[in-house]
Formats: C-alpha cells, structure tokens, sequence
C-alpha cells in the first residue's frame, strides 16, 4: 500500500516531460503580464497625462487607503473559506494559513492563462499545511462549486438589475489596416454570461441525468472533434467524465453539511461584493462623481456602489473570455468602457482605472509573490504543475478514497436525518394517541403491546 500513497502523492501523470521548456513558458507568461501592463498604461496616459496625473495626485488618500483594506478584506474572506473547508477534516487548521493559501492561489492565478493554475497549487499548500492530498483535492473540489454557483447567482441578479443599462455601454471600436469596425458590448458580455454558467449548469446537469451525461461525452464532444474544434476528443471525454464524478463526490459532501455550505456561500458573496465594489471607491476617490458647478463630490450611495458591483460583473464575463495571464491589458481596456458613462467627470476615468487595478492586480501580484517566495508550507512543486491538466490528474489520483469517505457521510447524515423523523413521528403519534383513547382503552393497548412485546421475544 505504500507505493500507492507516493503515487497520489507525486502521481506520474502530472510529471512534465520537458520542465526546462515549461517553465520558460511561465516565463513568457510574466513578461506579457508586465508588457501588456505597460502598454495599457501607455494607452491611458499618452493623450489624458496632464488630466490623469492631477486626479491621481490629488485623489482622496482616504478612500484609496479604504480601497486597500476592501480588497484586504475579499482575502480574508477567501483565507476563512479555506479554514472553514479545512475545518472538516482536522481541528489544528489555523486561520493564517488559510489566507496564506488564498495568496498562493491568487498568485497563481494571475500568471497563467484563464487563471488555471491556482487551484492545483493551492492543493499542494493545504498537503504541506497538514491536509491530506485526498483531503485538499476534496476542499478545490468543493472551493470550485461553490464558489461557481455564487458567481452565476451574482451574475443573474447583475442582468436582472441592469439589464436597461446593457443596451446603452459603448461598442467596443477597432481599427485594423485602417479599416474601423466595432463589437457591442452586450454581445461579449451575453456570450461570458454563457460560458460561465454553461459549466456548472452542465456539471449539475450531467451529475444528475444520465441521459444528459451520455449525450454531452458522445455526442458534444464526438462533434466537436470532428470539426477540429478539439484535438483530443478521447482526453477531453475522459477529462470531463473524471470532474463529473468529482463533482458527484463532492457535491453529496456539501449536501452532508448544509450549515457549512450556506456559510461558505455567504462568505463567497462577501468576497464577490468586496472585489466588485472597488470600481466605485476607485471612481469616488479620484473626484469622478463631482458636480462642475460646487465642485463636491457627491456622497457616498450605496445603490450606486451596487450599480459599479453589477458592471464589475459584466467586466469579469468579458475579460474572462480571452485567456491572457490576470487579463493584462484586456481588464484595463473594458474597464473604460463599462465605467466611463458611469462617472460625473468622464475624464478621470483613466485616474480611477490605475488605482483600481493596481490595487486588485499589481499590488496583490506584488504581495502574493512575496507569500509564494517565503511561506514556509508553499508548495515545493515546480511551477510547471500548476495547470489544468495537473488539476484533473490530483482528483482522478484520488478518487477512491475521497469517493469512500463521501458515500460514508452522506450515508451517515442520511441515517440521522431518518432517525430524528422517525422519533419526531413517533412522539406524534403517540400525543394524537393520549388525546383521543379513553382511559380504559389505552390501558387495554398497554396490555396488548406487552402481551405483544412477550410474544415476539418469546
């Protein structure tokens, strides 16, 4: 049995052929984070410096100190989910070390493409905190699901409220060859909204209908490999069949501990309402909602920072549908367009954009680095495992055994619930029973249940 555990521990599927090759890539990865970093604040301040500088220089320092801390705040949110999700399986999980493995996750996710190698990472961080690797596999597993699930309900609310307000943002212009052409913005943010809730709304509905399972494994994905669309038709089929079953898994844990999955639902709304509002503090700090004629500032709104919340939400469906690592440059171009007709004073919105996404990216990038660097539990993997693919590989690893405790709790919630109603019934029954026999006769049924009672021991 122990050669197996070092095969879930360092299973030989993961290994990469060619790390020299691989963690170049990831080279190439932070070069075009600080490139086109470099170029989107090139395109914000070549023809606004003067207008920008002035509203940078003369930003409330309050507010952009209070920005700080809300985004401070979304990780400690995040480093409590993971404590909580640790909880289950050990009491010595400390709060410290779950926001430790939030910023190694949040680092991660930045570097890679479509942010795909923060979770496998984050798992390897909870086996050298202590956790189980079956154990951690569970907890991204779960992380994944939920916290999915409270992106598209956020999402949904987001459309429903501003859905008069989709229609009104900017086309997004181009100009190629001196040809000018423009892409509504409703269109890409419908096209987000799609993706995103296609892919926990498939892996509900695959784990639910076996007709539906067999449909997506043969035939979606046999079509899409015939038109080239996928390379792998086999790897992908088996691929998706392998995060089913996970999700299967662990989806029957979270319905084992309801409490449990209301708070971390919770939670997750904190860190979805926290990230997304600092558009609007961001707004507010650099003077984007002043009157011209007092030249005040208006107050503080909450609707209005609900309002910056919903177009955050329609910003992450649009950047996340191209996969460039933490959306360099793409985040900044359509945070333009979905803030710009938001402010008072639409010239400071290139002011609020910098101090928006320095401190949501390049701040965070900063300090999750420095975690990553000298966090005494980070991963000791190579940075060549932190992908996708890794990912999937750690959950088929470990299916067995995760698959065992699962079926274990469920089963064992199962049975409390059925004996909990039992007792209630029972209780019931016998009150409805008190209420109407006579004396006499309930006396006689006494007799009858111990004449019973005898016969049957007998």
């Amino acid at each position: 049995m122990e050669p197996k555990k070092e095969q879930i521990e360092q299973p030989e599927t993961e290994k990469p052929k060619k790390k020299s090759h691989e963690a170049l890539k990831y080279v190439l990865y932070l070069v075009v984070v600080l490139v086109a970093t470099g170029l989107s604040l090139f395109i914000s301040l070549k023809d606004n410096w003067t207008v920008t500088t002035n509203a940078i220089g003369s930003a409330d320092w309050k507010f952009v100190a209070l920005i700080i801390g809300i985004e401070t705040l979304s990780y400690v949110f995040e480093g409590l989910i993971i404590m909580v999700f640790a909880k289950l399986y050990t009491r010595d999980y400390k709060f410290h070390q779950g926001l430790a493995n939030s910023l190694i996750g949040a680092f991660y996710n930045d570097v890679t493409p479509a942010s795909t190698g923060g979770q496998v990472m984050q798992a390897y961080t909870l086996k050298k905190q202590g956790i189980q690797v079956s154990n951690a596999a569970s907890i991204m597993v779960m992380w994944f699901i939920l916290y999915q699930t409270s992106l598209c309900l956020f999402d949904i609310v987001a459309l429903i409220v501003e859905w008069n307000v989709i229609g009104g943002i900017e086309s997004i212009a181009f100009t190629i060859n001196g040809a000018s052409f423009s892409i509504p913005t409703w269109i890409l943010i419908t096209i987000g909204f799609i993706l995103n809730i296609s892919v926990i709304l498939m892996l509900y509905l695959m784990s639910f209908s076996h007709r539906i399972h067999n449909f997506i494994l043969h035939h979606v994905v046999g079509f899409l490999g015939k038109i080239r669309i996928l390379k792998n038709p086999d790897k992908t089929r088996e691929n998706l069949r392998v995060q089913v079953e996970n999700f299967k898994i662990e989806l029957r844990r979270l319905q084992s501990n309801v409490p449990v999955t209301i708070l971390i639902i919770i939670l997750f709304f904190g860190v979805l309402i926290s990230r997304y509002s600092i558009p609007y503090f961001s707004c507010y700090a650099v003077g984007g909602f002043m009157d011209p004629n007092t030249g005040i500032n208006a107050a503080f709104n909450l609707g209005d920072m609900f309002h910056a919340a919903f177009r955050t939400s329609f910003h992450q469906m649009v950047t996340g549908l191209i996969p460039i690592p933490g959306s360099a440059g793409v985040s900044e171009l359509f945070f333009y367009y979905m803030f710009h007709d938001f402010l008072i004073d639409g010239n400071k919105i290139y002011a609020a954009q910098i101090i928006w996404r320095t401190a949501t990216f390049h701040l965070v990038l900063l300090v999750s680095g420095l975690v990553c660097a000298f966090y005494r539990h980070r991963p000791k993997e190579d940075i060549t495992y932190a992908n996708r693919e890794t990912f999937v590989n750690l959950q088929f690893e470990t299916f067995t055994e995760r698959k065992l405790s699962s079926d274990t709790l469920y089963e064992t919630s199962q049975l409390s619930r059925k004996e909990i109603q039992r007792k209630l019934n029972e209780k019931m029954n016998a009150r409805k029973t008190k209420k109407t026999e006579s004396p006499k006769k309930k006396n006689k049924k006494e007799n009858d249940d111990e004449w019973d009672t005898i016969d049957i021991d007998s």
